[in-house]
């Protein structure tokens, strides 16, 4: 048998399977004998239908969509013989003479013709140039006509499968993978980095689960999701590129592909080799989704080695995201049981569905799922139908009374649940509008008249009551005729025939008087007491002094010259008017021309004095107390401008006052004047300057007295015969000067630990030695200049040292010693740090580090440890000392093995400069004797 027969025929027998799927040749022969087909018989069919076994090409992904098609044709036509001949061989004395039943060859796909054909191959071709492999592009023609074949949805979230809500990507597909996807072999990363350093390229992850890009490590990245692979790479290339997490970049540029196996309740069951970007919903796309009686809230997702996952496609609806959490691994099983527990609901819902329920998931989780119930639905009673004991019955619910005490109602498979509307029609109420103080709606009992609906709203005093109108619905209480009324007979005699009963849905309409005439207003603006807008009447005889004297009059600053009147057409109209009003001759003269008679939408606006002004301004700066500007008028002087600023500091010099005037003139240039003015104590101009007059803009500066400056102090404290605060007396005080005037240091001064702290500036402390100061002579840099908020301090002489640090105290003194980690001691002139450790702390510690041995004297100095060839120098102690024993920190093992390397070269040289002495020795000892 050919290599393309046996396809053929597996193409026939597995059609579950994908064209991607292999088969050697013992599976085909054994599948064929189990089924009992002639393979002869079944070439023979083949090419009856336009399919020649031998000629297919297995490459041609349209010679194999028709192959089969056409063996599947051929499969239903060999079964139809073997069950017509099994029934006749079981009743061979049958007298029924109708004919051997027909072929289901008329019940399945008959082969393509010529044009059809040709369209599918340009959309297969179509499919591969878009990126598709060959497998993808058939198995996409064949789930498209599969397709289209399906049903319509019948429970809810069946729909996403079979209206393309989701779709099925390719392995080139532009849909990229989440950071939650787990990378796995086949899969191709790529890699961007951009900025100061500039790299980019793209691996396929290998069988071991690698990526080895040029020149670097291998990167192991199968198993990890994404973010985890972006985030390794990120921190291992860092060591062989510059750049920062801005300007890099990983993602999946194709996807693996894998096979997944879907079985249960779905439309198209078998194995599919789809793209790994795909997740478990996806992938039953495939395969049509779940059948009519397939479960979408217990799918279950079967990896070997793991837990089932169940995926619940409301779930998804309700969380799209969640999606994400079901991606693919190779051999998946994705299984769909039969939906156990479904209900309908129908009626005043926004969703009306079959929907699948969870075994306790109740009524509240059904109208949850369904959208909620419609604003209008009857809560009062929902209804549901059952079937129980053979038989339907109905429940009544009364769901509000539910929903109020927090309780629910759980369903049954096949329950059907209906929600009612509530009744909209007209209720027992009438109403009335218009020209009545109470409008709305009233209670309708059954001999409610027109006069008892009048006597509650009560009319008002303009309402129109010879013609009124009922308006009433017709007996089909949809369409409605209005009825005319007439209030006024009513009123007159209620017990006319005019005072009829209401119905229910009456509404009795009242107009006005003033409705049928248009509310005209004129406004008034500006420079009046109280201005608005007031209401012109009907006869138009209102006066532009009218409107004035509505408004209050005119205010002080009002120009009384003129006004403007702006009279437009209409309150929604472009068109105005202007027209100018004499004011001053329409106000003393009412019965003049000039009084205007106003229209309707008329708007007057009379101007301001200050409209026409504009603001000017003195600037007053320098010493003085309130510095401003303030409004210039003609009446302010030089005084008056001192005076509003709060008057002149105590530092302002009363003869050097400077005024800077701006000078402009009609078309000139303008420029800058200066005076120099002198002012008494009470702020008089002297004189030769009495006369001047301050004009708009000047600037007045009053100046400083030169060189005029405030007591500075400084404060001293601590051994000083006379400590506290101490004014500087001239502009150079050094520091001994201040000393001396403190009366001089105590005898218990220490003066090597007095400090200088300077707040100007922020500059701290200042190293000094005030010894050294108070000496002078050549050491006379160390009388520092003093400034203001300078603040000496000079100890007490401390006769105690504090050791502390790396010594071996805690083995010569009991623990309350030496728990603070630090001993006192008293001080010994002239002695060194060394000496301290060794007489009084038991000597150095183990892990002490000899050149950073360290002291802090009283004034905040700190001496160190210094070297001398071979030797060490140790630092000196003064009294109040403290000593410092830095600890050795641990050393890398590798520097562990450069000092034990170090000393043992040293060892060996000391071995040979001393056997060279030894031989010089000897050699100078022979010559003695020679």
């Amino acid at each position: 048998m050919k290599l393309r027969y046996l396809l053929l025929l597996m193409i026939g027998l597995f059609s579950g399977m994908t064209y991607a799927q292999t088969m050697n040749e013992s599976m085909v022969r054994a599948e064929i004998e189990k089924r009992g087909y002639d393979a002869n018989r079944f070439k023979e069919e083949m090419i009856k239908k336009g399919v020649n076994p031998d000629s297919v090409n297995p490459d041609n992904p349209l010679d194999v969509a028709r192959a089969q098609k056409a063996a599947e044709e051929v499969m239903a036509l060999l079964d139809a013989e073997k069950k017509a001949k099994s029934k006749s061989t079981a009743s061979p004395t049958s007298t029924n003479t109708e004919s051997q039943p027909q072929s289901k060859v008329d019940d399945v796909r008959s082969a393509d013709k010529p044009e059809n054909i040709t369209n599918q191959t340009r959309e297969i071709q179509k499919a591969v140039k878009e990126g598709a492999t060959i497998e993808e592009a058939v198995a996409e023609k064949l789930q498209e006509d599969a397709k289209s074949n399906l049903p319509t949805a019948v429970t809810y979230g069946q729909h996403i499968f079979r209206d393309k809500s989701l779709k099925l990507f390719r392995t080139t597909e532009d849909a990229k993978p989440s950071k939650s996807y787990v990378l796995g072999a086949g899969d191709k990363v790529a890699v961007s980095i951009w900025g100061p350093t500039q790299e980019n390229f793209s691996m396929e992850i290998q069988k071991d689960g690698y990526i080895q890009p040029t020149n670097l490590p291998r990167y192991y990245l199968a198993g990890l999701t994404v973010k985890q692979a972006e985030d390794l790479m990120f921190s291992t290339l860092r060591k062989y590129y510059f750049f920062t997490r801005e300007n890099y970049e990983l993602t999946v540029s194709t996807a693996r592909t894998l096979n997944v196996n879907i079985v249960g309740e779905v439309f198209n069951s078998g194995t599919y080799n789809i793209s790994a970007v795909n997740t478990a919903f996806n992938a039953l796309v495939a395969s049509g989704g779940p059948s009519d009686i397939g479960s979408v809230r217990k799918i279950q997702l079967l990896r070997k080695g793991k837990k089932p996952v169940t995926l619940d496609v409301y779930k998804y609806l309700l969380n799209p995201v969640s999606i994400e959490d079901y991606y693919l691994s190779e051999n998946d099983y994705i299984y769909v049981p039969v939906a156990e527990k479904v209900v309908e609901i129908e009626g005043a819902i926004n969703r009306p569905h079959r929907y699948e329920l969870m075994d306790q998931e109740s009524m509240v989780d059904l109208i949850k799922y369904a959208g909620g119930l419609k604003a209008d639905a009857l809560k009062t009673n929902i209804q549901i139908k059952r079937i129980d004991f053979d038989s339907v019955h109905v429940i009544d619910i009364n769901w509000l009374e539910l929903e109020n005490k927090k309780q629910s109602f759980l369903l049954q498979n096949g329950d059907v649940v209906i929600v009612n509307y509530i009744n909209t029609q007209v209720r027992n109420e009438v109403k009335i509008s218009g020209a009545v103080n109470n409008p709305g709606v009233y209670a309708l009992s059954g001999s409610t008249k027109i006069a008892d609906l009048l006597h509650k709203a009560k009319l008002k005093d303009d309402a129109i009551t010879e013609i009124a109108y009922l308006k009433r619905f017709n007996e089909d209480y949809k369409t409605i005729r209005y009825e005319l009324v007439n209030v006024k007979a009513i009123l007159m005699d209620e017990k006319s025939d005019a005072n009829f009963l209401l119905h229910k849905g009456d509404e009795l309409i009242i107009s006005s008087k003033g409705s049928f005439k248009d509310n005209a207003s004129i406004t008034i603006d500006g420079a009046v007491r109280n201005p608005g807008q007031f209401s012109l009447d009907t006869d138009n005889n209102l006066k532009v002094s009218d409107l004035i004297f509505f408004a209050g009059g005119l205010k002080d600053d009002a120009i009384d010259d003129f006004a403007y009147i702006f009279r437009s057409r209409g309150e929604d109209s472009t068109y105005v008017e202007y027209i100018n009003v004499d004011l001053k001759a329409a106000l003393s003269d009412p019965n003049s021309s000039a009084n205007v008679n106003l229209m309707p939408h008329d708007r007057l606006v009379v101007y301001a004095k200050n409209f026409y002004t504009d603001q000017t301004f003195i600037r007053l700066s320098g010493a003085v107390r309130n510095p401003g500007e303030y409004v210039y008028d003609e009446s302010l002087k030089l005084k008056d401008v001192l005076l509003l600023g709060g008057g002149l500091r105590r530092e302002a010099a009363l003869d050097r006052i400077d005024i800077y005037r701006l000078d402009f003139q009609q078309n000139k240039p303008s420029r800058v004047l200066a005076a120099n003015l002198k002012v008494d104590e009470n702020f008089n101009l002297l004189s030769g300057a009495a006369d001047f007059v301050l004009q708009p803009f000047d600037q007045i500066i009053v100046r400083s007295i030169p060189e005029f400056e405030m007591q500075r102090n400084v404060t001293v404290q601590g051994e000083v015969k006379y400590p506290g605060i101490y004014a500087l007396l001239g502009k150079n005080t050094k520091l001994a000067n201040i000393i001396r005037e403190a009366g001089g240091v105590t005898d218990e001064a220490f003066l090597k630990g007095a400090t200088l702290y300077r707040v100007k500036e922020g500059l701290g402390y200042i190293i000094i030695d005030l010894e050294k100061a108070l000496k002078g002579g050549t050491k006379a840099h160390e009388n520092v200049i003093l400034q203001d908020g300078d603040a000496i301090f000079i100890p007490k002489t401390s006769n105690i040292v504090s050791i502390e640090g790396a010594t071996k105290a805690a083995e010569v003194y009991p623990e309350k010693i030496t728990a603070q980690g630090k001993i006192q001691v008293p001080y010994q002139q002239g002695k060194s740090a060394k000496f301290y450790i060794d007489e009084y702390a038991g000597g150095l510690a183990d892990n002490a580090l000899k050149k950073n041995i360290t002291v802090l004297d009283a004034s905040g100095k700190v001496s160190k440890t210094k070297n001398f060839l071979f030797f060490k120098i140790y630092p000196k102690v003064g009294p109040g000392a403290k000593i410092n024993v830095a600890h050795k920190q641990e050393k890398p093992e590798k520097e562990k093995d450069k000092e034990k390397e170090d000393v043992k070269w040293g060892e060996i040289l000391a071995n040979s400069i001393a056997q060279a002495t030894a031989i010089l020795s000897l050699i100078l000892l022979i010559q003695n004797v020679n």
